[in-house]
């Protein structure tokens, strides 16, 4: 039903800011009950596809194919080779931009990062830690100013933040903001080799906690 809705989006039947037909018209269309319909709507809802509005019903919000892949990535099932393939994707993008990071983070990106390791510290919630974790780690993609990388990088929000959820474990989040500290350091201190050491074996330590997870 998701992808039934996110078709018509992309042939240009719906743009942003039209309204969604009514329910019935969509649920006859599609050949679904209401609830099915109502289900992938809010699925598209928390995504950030669609909104409500008062007086027009569900609004498109976005068109884009950020959107889109956002959606299909989100589901996508937390193997060891999904687990490798994100990692490397991660490696190849942050390690990567590493030595344009340590030259241009700013005093202003230390102080967003240590806040973003405060709430990562402030919370029990394993969910709630992974989403402070990716917020991170974004953040350090941020700085380098490549917008495409930043893209790509929130495409794959979803599927690293379980990763992060599975990679802090029952005695693994203490460690994982430790090593957070550490990286943090690293980068106040410009130390470029040490930057990247630490990187690099933040990324490979929620591998002993996924087996048994799948």
């Amino acid at each position: 039903m998701v992808s039934s809705i996110m078709s018509m989006i992309e042939q240009g039947i719906l743009k942003e800011g039209d309204a969604l037909p009514p329910e019935r018209e969509l649920a006859q269309r599609f050949e679904v009950g209401r609830n099915t319909l109502r289900e992938a709507i809010k699925v598209l809802e928390i995504f950030g596809v669609v909104r409500r509005a008062p007086r027009l019903g569900t609004v498109i919000q976005h068109a884009n194919l950020d959107a889109i892949l956002g959606i299909a990535f989100a589901g996508v099932q937390i193997t060891p080779t999904v687990f490798e393939d994100i990692q490397g994707f991660r490696k190849l993008i942050e390690l990567g931009i590493a030595s344009t990071v340590v030259e241009r983070a700013s005093d202003e990106d230390f102080r967003g990062l240590r806040v973003l390791i405060k709430r990562m510290e402030a919370t029990g919630d394993l969910r709630e830690q992974a989403r402070w974790d990716y917020e991170f780690h974004l953040a350090i993609v941020e700085i380098s100013g490549n917008a495409i990388l930043s893209r790509s990088y929130r495409v794959l929000a979803e599927p690293m933040k379980r990763l992060m959820e599975i990679g802090k474990g029952t005695h693994g989040t203490s460690a994982a903001i430790e090593q957070h500290i550490n990286i943090l350091a690293a980068l106040e201190a410009r130390a470029l080799k040490v930057y990247v050491e630490r990187l690099a074996a933040h990324m490979d330590f929620g591998r002993r906690f996924l087996r048994g997870t799948t």
